[in-house]
């Protein structure tokens, strides 16, 4: 009997051991595995960091905002070449790095969005078009039977501006045009009015004036019709016209 019990012991013993060396195996070739995964990981971080730099450099040699979208497929091409296989850790990892690289080029497009705006910007001295600057907008309640003094909506927009001087302009009577868009992007234009020029092309206005250049600052202001169910509150963008050429741009908040 107690030869049987010794016999399963030193059974029972050996196995342990056999799964002890089994589990120890496995442990060391995990661990040489996720050494390698980590090693692996590193190597494509760098490539990722490389290939942003370059995306980067590329990005401020961009002379237009038109390329905007070639830059941004570089970029989710840089970030789809990491292996698919990787565990969730990773992935997540990943994510946040594509997130970090698309939050970088957002930064890029902004920039030159506000540098594109800033070569827009019309300098009279060096441009034969002519330039609205102080652009002041205004509302305005007119106080009749139909509106009442506590009705706290406006009815007009008292829009003034300054055509700025310019010796390059041809003096003479210039007509322009007050285009007022509301916070649903909506043109707001009482009689649907605008004007239509040889090739087709319609430019829809809410007021125009008719002035008389003579190549000195020059103010003007004009009176907008609203229209009651396109005036809520929010901010408006007040643009001014002379042709069909934007001269002018400001914003006007109705609280």
């Amino acid at each position: 009997m107690a030869i049987k019990k010794n016999k399963i012991t030193k059974i029972s013993i050996i196995i342990l051991m056999l799964l002890l060396l089994f589990f120890s195996v496995n442990y060391f070739k995990v661990k040489f595995e996720y050494a390698a995964f980590k090693k692996h990981s590193e190597l494509e971080i760098q490539v990722l960091e490389s290939q942003l730099g370059e995306i980067l450099h590329k990005y401020d040699s961009l002379g237009i905002v038109e390329k905007n979208q070639q830059l941004l497929s570089l970029a989710v091409d840089s970030v789809s070449q990491v292996n698919s296989n990787l565990v969730n850790d990773s992935v997540v990892f990943y994510a946040k790095k594509a997130q970090a690289l698309n939050a970088k080029i957002a930064a890029k497009n902004q920039a030159i969005l506000n540098k594109s705006n800033n070569s827009n910007t019309l300098n009279p001295a060096s441009t034969n078009r002519l330039v609205a600057i102080n652009i002041n907008s205004k509302g305005v309640k007119i106080y009749s039977n139909i509106y009442k003094q506590n009705n706290s909506q406006i009815q007009q927009l008292r829009v003034c501006y300054t055509l700025q001087k310019n010796e390059i302009v041809k003096s003479g009577d210039k007509t322009l045009y007050i285009q007022v868009v509301n916070p649903k992007n909506q043109i707001i234009s009482k009689d649907n009015l605008f004007v239509e020029n040889e090739s087709g092309v319609k430019l829809q206005y809410s007021a125009l004036s008719e002035v008389n250049y003579n190549r000195t600052d020059t103010d003007v202001c004009a009176y907008v019709d609203l229209v009651q169910n396109k005036t809520p509150k929010g901010k408006y963008i007040i643009n001014i016209y002379n042709e069909f050429t934007k001269i002018g741009s400001s914003t006007f908040d109705y609280k």
